[in-house]
Parts: structure tokens; sequence; C-alpha cells
């Protein structure tokens, strides 16, 4: 417990949790970042799965790069809120249980884009259960993500 009053007590966790403007532009940022990251490997995963058929599953490896931008601004800005409140946060089920999803979601993301979409573009039956996989992890992400604040 020292070690997490330690955190909170940082200039970090000072400002994310007693700075007028800390908190709303750490958690815009931690929004802006899932919303990316996401929202990316949604696009990837519904793809894969047949929506939008006429476009080719390749065309979306690019956009992977995007989405890991849009980890790295969770990751920093998620570390930020972490800091804020680490005394809460780390007994938190909700919280433990959004982290273990976000890293299953990542490595199946991962996993799709390096077996399917930067492959041959051939959508394979397995590829499509990991995508349905990684869209019912991301989607149980962003519910238990909510939940972190009521649940404690």
């Amino acid at each position: 417990m020292d070690f997490l009053f330690m955190l909170e007590d940082s200039a970090l966790g000072t400002m994310v949790s007693s700075s007028i403007w800390g908190y709303p532009i750490v958690l815009s940022l931690h929004a802006l970042g899932m919303a990316t990251l996401v929202g990316i490997s949604l696009m990837m995963s519904f793809r894969t799965l047949g929506f939008a058929s006429r476009i080719p599953v390749n065309s979306l490896a690019p956009y992977w790069r995007i989405a890991l931008a849009g980890f790295v601004v969770n990751l920093l800005s998620g570390t930020a809120l972490f800091f804020g409140s680490a005394s809460s946060l780390a007994f938190n089920w909700p919280f433990r249980i959004k982290i273990i999803m976000v890293i299953i979601g990542l490595l199946l993301t991962r996993h799709l884009v390096k077996t399917c979409i930067k492959g041959d573009g051939l959508v394979t039956s397995s590829d499509r259960t990991l995508a349905a996989v990684a869209v019912l992890i991301w989607v149980g992400a962003l519910i238990v993500g909510r939940l972190i604040g009521y649940v404690f």
C-alpha cells in the first residue's frame, strides 16, 4: 500500500487527482486513444467477419500502426489515471478484468493482422472465429471499463 500511496502523492498522481484540468484532460486523451485503438481493431475484425466485402482485407494493414499509436496514448493516459487513484484501482476487480481483456484484445487483433490482413488476404474460418472473439473481448473491455467507477 505504501507504494500505491507514493504513486498517488507523485506529481503526476496529484496533477490527475487534484488539479481542475488534470483529470478531464487525461480522461479525454484516454477516450481518444481508446476510440482509435478499439475502433480500428473492430473495423479489422468486422471486415474479417465479412462486412464491407468489397474492401480488400489486405488494405487495412496500414491502419494497425495508427491503432498502436492509439494504444500508446491509452497506455500513457491510463497510467496517469492509475497514478491518480492507485490505492483504490489496484484492488478494483473491473479494473483488473479490463486490463486482462485489453491485453487479450491486443494479442488477438495482432494475430489477426499478422495472419489475415498482412498475409495473402484469404480469410479462413479460424480467422473469422478469431475476429468474432476479438469483437467480444473489445466490447467486454469497454463495458467493464465503464464499471470501474461504479464497482468497488
